[in-house]
């Protein structure tokens, strides 16, 4: 682990040089968001031409989240858009928080998560899952989705999602395994 402006974060030379632009992009997009500046360019060598995928960023201060946004889906041409677009969205217009400003800035840790595959389960499977485990939950029209390492054990993560969904515990439901990619800076 490695300390990224106070905070602890990954060491970003143990990243794949896709991971470590994404994570640079995710940061960038961020500041932009924030300040109204337009995001430094990056090389378009450093991530290729990689597909696009579901992805989420999560802003965190002091340990805390701030803010996250994203998607399973993809929902544009590239990668690149999807991690830019999901974080302006946590830094600015997460609903459960206020807008980050520039004095947050000094002192953020952002994580990118890239779906990589959902998978169909059942409830007692969910409840059999590992913190590398995400869990997706939809009933009806309601989705809830709990990223990979967030929460403490299956059932917490399983009433998590249940929430986030804005549904009863125990009501009828689809699940599936979150399969992802996870690298913070």
């Amino acid at each position: 682990m490695a300390v990224v402006a106070g905070v602890r974060a990954q060491n970003t030379a143990s990243l794949s040089p896709q991971d470590a632009a994404l994570l640079a992009l995710a940061r960038e997009a961020v500041r932009g968001a924030v300040t109204g500046s337009s995001p430094i360019a990056l090389p378009v060598a450093a991530l290729g031409d990689l597909p696009s995928q579901g992805v989420f960023v999560t802003i965190e201060r002091n340990g805390n989240v701030v803010g996250c946004r994203g998607t399973l889906q993809p929902r544009f041409a590239n990668l690149r858009t999807e991690v830019q677009t999901a974080a302006r969205s946590a830094a600015t217009t997460d609903p459960r928080y206020r807008p980050l400003t520039p004095p947050d800035l000094s002192r953020f840790l952002v994580t990118v998560t890239v779906i990589e595959r959902l998978e169909p389960i059942g409830r007692a499977e969910a409840l059999t899952l590992t913190s590398a485990d995400g869990i997706a939950l939809q009933a009806g029209n309601n989705t809830g989705v709990v990223l990979p390492y967030e929460g403490r054990d299956p059932a917490t993560r399983l009433r998590w999602a249940y929430q986030k969904a804005g549904v009863p515990n125990n009501s009828s439901c689809r699940l599936w395994r979150v399969v992802a990619r996870r690298f913070r800076g």
